[in-house]
């Protein structure tokens, strides 16, 4: 008894031959025997048989060139035979006639061969360019037959329903439906053969698909029918939209959100231009009586306190109205919002709304009378930067240069002064609502006037920024899409 046979282990079987080593190994053996047949039949006939079989042969070889390699040898074979195996009694022109045919065969099947392995070859490479594309497309392919069941069930399917390739193969389409689609799916196929009409082939759908652990899922699906000579086939693009749909729910939650986050904002601007104006005004006139009925009695200090009340209530009033405007920008139905004008009569109107104190010299630039400009809101932005310039000045006097450049799509306007300037820290905090540089005691103001700015230029596409460092002046950059004022010419 062997070690083999007392450890229960098997003996290793016989390897098989590669294929090209067996297709040596054939010829060979046909090449003896054919020689052999020369020798016995000097006609040649025999052996040329035998020679061409050494020929196709090759149809198992790796490479079509092959073909006409074993032609050559045996066409040397051949000649070789003859000069050999020459015998006397035997027609001379038979014996040439029956060699120079066989060599003219020999070629012969070499060409068709390797013209067939050629195109087999690129055949096999095709096929698996379509293989390797079909399993690693990243939307799911599905192939069925017109009785509904699968043929092939690529990597992405495999992934999207959780079924393999093999627990797929011959199952009918139907089990990747829900059941409420089985009757469906069989009417449009009937209707198809009856009709003709392509009821579901071509145009993708949105459809629910179901996964091998029962799961009920949105996907979109596009059929369109293969012909191979007579057969016919279905071949499905599907696409797994679970995700999709998800990222379309939560923008529609955030769509709401949005919407009623504006509602409540209009609900309070309502509530703060209205409800809260009225005791304002019983404060400011109810102070105004006690200055005048106990005006004899009052001390100054009194009478500040007063006028400080009254300055309260007016800073508050200016407040509610930057939060009313604030919250009306890209709502506002001012047909100034629609109105063009040209840029220096803009400008001109922009000059009217600024209190410009003596000594202060705001220069515009002569290139705005060339151009057109959309009334609101740039006659609101251009007047709150100068203001904004003026009321920061530390002098009471100064220079304002507003200058413009053409940006081919876009204009982009400077106002620039040489007052105290801006810290870099502070350079984004300025754009923020009720921020400001300085306690109101020391400059008026709401703290909304930049934000109101930034809100009216990113409504209208543009874009703002700043300029500046303490002591150097401040110029503040606005871009306007040139577009925006002429859709605003066209309404």
């Amino acid at each position: 008894m062997t070690y083999a046979r007392q450890t229960g282990t098997r003996q290793p079987a016989l390897r098989l031959l590669p294929k090209c080593q067996r297709v040596q190994a054939a010829a060979a053996t046909m090449v003896a025997t054919g020689f052999l047949f020369d020798y016995l039949t000097p006609l040649g006939v025999a052996a040329g048989l035998i020679y061409t079989g050494v020929v196709l042969c090759t149809i198992w070889a790796e490479k079509p060139g092959t073909a006409y390699v074993y032609a050559a040898v045996a066409s040397g074979l051949t000649v070789l035979g003859y000069a050999l195996f020459h015998r006397t009694g035997i027609n001379e022109w038979v014996v040439l006639t029956n060699r120079g045919l066989t060599i003219l065969a020999l070629w012969a099947f070499a060409y068709v061969v390797c013209r067939q392995k050629t195109a087999l070859i690129s055949l096999e490479r095709k096929q698996t360019e379509l293989t390797a594309i079909h399993d690693n497309s990243v939307e799911g392919m599905i192939t069925f037959d017109p009785q509904g069941k699968i043929q092939n069930f690529n990597r992405a399917s495999q992934k999207i329903f959780g079924y393999s390739a093999a627990e797929a193969a011959g199952k009918n389409i139907s089990i990747l439906m829900p059941s409420l689609y089985h009757s469906e799916h069989d009417g449009y196929a009937s209707t198809y053969f009856q009709t003709a009409q392509p009821k579901f082939i071509g145009a993708a759908r949105e459809v629910q698909g179901r996964r091998k652990d029962g799961s009920i899922f949105p996907l979109t699906v596009s059929v369109s029918e293969v012909r191979v000579g007579n057969h016919i086939l279905f071949s499905g693009i599907v696409r797994d939209i679970s995700e999709q749909k998800r990222v379309e729910a939560e923008r529609e939650s955030f769509i709401e959100d949005l919407s009623r986050s504006n509602r409540d904002l209009d609900d309070f601007a309502y509530v703060a231009s209205h409800d809260l104006r009225a005791p304002l005004r019983v404060i400011d006139n109810a102070s105004t009586w006690l200055e005048e009925d106990l005006a004899d009695v009052l001390d100054e200090d009194s009478r500040e306190n007063l006028q400080l009340l009254r300055s309260r209530v007016t800073r508050m009033d200016r407040l509610l109205d930057d939060l009313l405007e604030y919250s009306r920008i890209g709502r506002a139905d001012d047909q100034r919002y629609q109105q063009l004008m040209r840029g220096d009569a803009l400008m001109q109107e922009v000059l009217m709304l600024v209190d410009q104190p003596v000594g202060f010299t705001i220069r515009i630039d002569p290139a705005f009378k060339d151009i057109q400009l959309v009334n609101m809101p740039l006659k609101q932005i251009f007047a709150n930067l100068i203001s904004n310039a003026i009321k920061h000045s530390e002098t009471g006097t100064g220079t304002v240069n507003v200058t413009l450049q053409d940006q081919d799509g876009s204009w982009t306007f400077l106002v620039a002064d040489d007052g105290p300037g801006i810290a870099t820290e502070y350079h984004e905090k300025i754009f923020q609502m009720f921020q400001t540089l300085k306690s109101r005691d020391q400059v008026e103001g709401s703290g909304m006037g930049l934000a109101i700015v930034q809100k009216h230029v990113q409504q209208a596409g543009g874009s703002i920024s700043v300029s500046s460092a303490t002591g150097e002046g401040c110029e503040f950059s606005v871009t306007w899409p040139k577009h925006r004022s002429a859709a605003n010419g066209e309404n």
